[in-house]
């Protein structure tokens, strides 16, 4: 038998039959998120994968031991961020994980309120309802809430 070429993860993936990679990326997201937030000093726990109503990690913040919540989408290429309008909540937030294959994530932190405001300027340049079904934004609308990877999540509460 001849030997196997390297033929890249996608190809292996495909191969082998291994689970879309969109299913793979939401978990890598949520590992390198969860990863992320332990570095930082707070406590994580996961929710139980996609069936969850609310958000994909339970935090504990650091200095005040405040409870909230986060929401996490993951994107291994720079598509759109699709995300679902959610009732408000004071104590949700998102972070954005673009985890492409061969260069470093990159993390975009913000409040649920800057979330939906991304959605609905969305929806307005795009003259669609209300009440349209996929909501989003793109890729590109997220960078003034990029964080460094190396340093503080200061949107996070403390």
């Amino acid at each position: 038998m001849a030997p196997m070429k390297n033929q890249g993860l996608s190809t292996a993936v495909k191969s082998t039959g291994i689970k879309d990679r969109g299913h793979q990326t939401q978990w890598a997201a949520q590992f390198a998120v969860a990863s992320e937030l332990c570095k930082r000093g707070y406590e994580v726990a996961f929710t139980s994968g996609h069936t969850t109503p609310v958000a994909d990690l339970m935090v504990v913040s650091p200095i005040a031991k405040k409870m909230f919540l986060v929401d996490v989408k993951g994107l291994y290429r720079k598509n759109p961020w699709l995300i679902n309008r959610k009732l408000q909540r004071e104590d949700l937030y998102y972070v954005l994980a673009y985890v492409p294959q061969n260069e470093p994530n990159q993390f975009f932190i913000m409040t649920q309120q800057q979330t939906m405001q991304l959605i609905q300027d969305n929806l307005n340049k795009r003259s669609k309802a209300d009440d349209y079904r996929v909501t989003g934004f793109a890729f590109n609308v997220a960078s003034p809430y990029s964080v460094s990877p190396y340093g503080e999540w200061k949107t996070l509460p403390k």
